[in-house]
């Protein structure tokens, strides 16, 4: 009998987190970013770039940004972003302009197994501080 009420409890707390987890939500990011090498390719010159920041979102999770990436014609990079329990979602990042395009593709802990497709705008930026602030909007998968 104990060992239904465990398995009862955990079920429940599984369908919960997930119900918690898939939401529409937004977050909010204040970054810096760092300007690396510059290479010249056949489609133009490509710089690399990393970005680290701070971020807060709809659902109460806040953290840090981390990404590597490039610069180019496009802006791409490989993301992770860490909140305050020590679990990371992994995403990455593509844009043109101020607006781009995100995917959260998993993590650790209770974002495992959560996906989302994301859109994104630079709301300001500073570029010679190498500083900006960027609005996100997403989707649960």
């Amino acid at each position: 009998m104990k060992f239904i009420k465990i398995l009862l409890i955990l079920c429940f707390t599984l369908f919960y987190s997930k119900l918690v987890l898939a939401e529409d939500f937004t977050l909010t990011q204040s970054i810096k970013w760092i300007m690396g090498s510059e290479i010249e390719t056949s489609s133009g010159k490509l710089r690399g770039v990393s970005v680290e920041g701070a971020y807060i979102d709809s659902r109460g999770y806040k953290g840090t940004i981390s990404c590597i990436g490039s610069v180019g014609e496009n802006f791409q990079a490989d993301c992770h972003l860490m909140d305050e329990d020590g679990d990371i979602i992994y995403a990455d990042a593509l844009r043109k302009g101020v607006d781009g395009v995100s995917k959260m593709s998993g993590g650790t802990g209770k974002y495992e197994n959560v996906t989302a497709d994301c859109v994104y705008q630079i709301a300001t930026s500073n570029k010679e501080a190498l500083l900006g602030l960027v609005t996100m909007q997403c989707s649960s998968n």
